[in-house]
């Protein structure tokens, strides 16, 4: 994906939380253009905000090391560059008023490509939305999926070839359903890839767990490196928070209670702060890739505003590590796979503007997720069982036969994710997560 924006004339960001492989992407990225573009390296620049002996105090500015770049390495002139030059920034949240000075050059027509990094989407545009405005392109970079993950782990650890399992189009499901039977009915890869789930189940999507591989030393180092400095590191760097161990007391909070809907007065009576103090917190928790929040879906704005939120930790990876569980029982799979699912879908929401809702109606009846795709409406239960009752699938039928002639967003068919039944059952599709891509 960055490969193919190297030519365009906007600024390219890579937003994504701490440790996913933000800079691995940089140095990939520059190693394409010296060894296959034949890019002069005089042309190419790269440096990290975060690196103190650049920034030392507050005073210092990217324009001051730029300066120095043009002048006593390429010695040029910057309004007239004899070639493109390519100017790779990383955790650029951590310099003061970046997006002023990328903006003139930019404005200005510099013959200049910046690829510039950032912890959290937060950062990224606080006091920057308006100015960047047409100038800036993102490109998200979250921890890995399970089937990510299983191509990661198929190519690093057992050194096969990618597992080959078809994305699953909403457009045809039909199409899609079917292409699944055949590797369903491979007992041999069944168990390969259950085995691999299991461990994704606890370790979650972070990259660096593959250099690792000891539960104890990653469950510490998720905390440290992505809770901890996260938190007391890049949130606090860009606000004023009075009680920032409530961020982090927060976070468990939400752990141990994942996949649950909250109300906002309640969880501020927990914490002792007032309703908006609270809100915020939860923005910034999400803003910066650690938490995801669902409001309740309705046609209603109104209803959705005033409903309570369904909150889930981004990686379950690092919900395991708060919570310090290195096993898990039939339960907790239920509810992990649930956050797994949740987190599939916010990664297909992000790459195609699609929108991602829970529901419970007056009655009670819930779904665990509602994705809205503008053109119709996809609603998805998780039924990590082997068993499922009739009791289970009732308020997903009812849903769909409610809204499969609405005026705004019909819902044709639902999905069921289970454990291992594969079927189709009138609109409805069983599949078993292992076989999901999404």
């Amino acid at each position: 994906m960055v490969l193919k924006k190297l030519e365009d004339k906007r600024i390219l960001s890579i937003i994504g939380p701490r440790r996913v492989g933000k800079s691995t992407i940089i140095y990939q990225t520059i190693n394409y253009l010296i060894e296959t573009k034949k890019i002069d390296k005089k042309r190419i620049l790269f440096f990290s905000c975060d690196d103190p002996s650049l920034f030392f105090n507050e005073e210092d500015k990217i324009s001051d090391i730029l300066e120095i770049y043009f002048k006593e390495i390429l010695e040029e002139n910057i309004a007239n560059l004899k070639e493109k030059i390519y100017i790779f920034i990383d955790e650029i949240q951590f310099a003061k008023k970046w997006q002023n000075y990328l903006k003139v050059c930019v404005d200005r027509k510099y013959n200049i490509k910046f690829i510039v990094t950032g912890s959290s989407s937060l950062h990224m545009f606080k006091d920057a939305s308006e100015s960047l405005l047409g100038r800036i392109e993102n490109i998200y970079v979250l921890p890995l999926t399970f089937q990510e993950f299983l191509n990661f782990y198929r190519t690093y650890m057992l050194n096969e070839e990618d597992l080959k399992i078809p994305q699953f189009d909403f457009n045809e499901p039909e199409k899609g359903f079917k292409a699944l039977e055949k590797l369903y009915y491979d007992e041999t890869l069944k168990m390969k890839v259950q085995k691999i789930l299991r461990e994704y189940m606890i370790v979650g999507g972070y990259p660096e767990y593959f250099e690792t591989r000891e539960i104890d030393i990653w469950q510490k180092q998720l905390v440290e490196d992505i809770i901890t400095r996260g938190i007391y590191k890049d949130i606090l760097s860009i606000y004023n928070i009075k009680s920032p161990e409530i961020l982090e007391k927060l976070m468990y909070y939400i752990a141990d209670n994942n996949s649950q809907t909250f109300s906002y007065n309640s969880m501020s009576g927990v914490f002792g702060i007032d309703t908006v103090t609270l809100i915020s917190y939860v923005g910034y928790l999400k803003q910066a890739f650690l938490i995801n929040v669902l409001e309740n879906y309705s046609t209603n704005i109104g209803k959705i505003i005033r409903s309570n939120k369904k909150m889930s930790i981004l990686d379950n990876g690092i919900q395991n590590s708060l919570l310090k569980r290195k096993l898990l029982d039939s339960g907790q799979m239920g509810h992990i796979v649930e956050g797994m699912v949740d987190f599939d879908i916010q990664a297909v929401c992000e790459k195609e503007n699609y929108k991602e809702y829970y529901y419970r109606n007056t009655e009670k009846e819930e779904i665990d997720i509602i994705l809205d795709r503008k053109i119709d409406i996809i609603p998805m239960e998780v039924k990590y069982t082997n068993k499922i009752e009739k009791s289970d699938t009732a308020t997903i039928k009812k849903f769909i036969e409610k809204n499969k002639n609405a005026p705004l967003g019909k819902t044709k068919y639902g999905i069921i994710v289970t454990k291992d039944i594969y079927k189709k059952e009138e609109n409805l599709y069983f599949i078993p997560y292992w076989l999901m891509k999404l």
